[in-house]
């Protein structure tokens, strides 16, 4: 999981400010995963993952991305 947020997280920014969402979604989730060609796309995992990007964004990600 740590692998696959790791992977995600460069890409989350950019998605929050074309969507202007103060934290990524599930569907901003699968795009990404989609888009990158990345595997572990399973929703028991999406939902930790989605966790962990969300704490990540309210302290760092979201501040860059503006």
């Amino acid at each position: 999981m740590d692998q696959l947020v790791q992977q995600v997280l460069p890409h989350v920014p950019a998605l929050l400010e074309r969507d202007g969402n103060p934290a990524i979604t599930r569907v901003q989730l699968r795009e990404i995963l989609r888009r990158e060609g990345l595997k572990g796309g399973r929703n028991d995992r999406l939902s930790l993952v989605l966790q962990e990007l969300r704490s990540i964004d309210t302290t760092t990600t979201r501040s860059n991305a503006r």
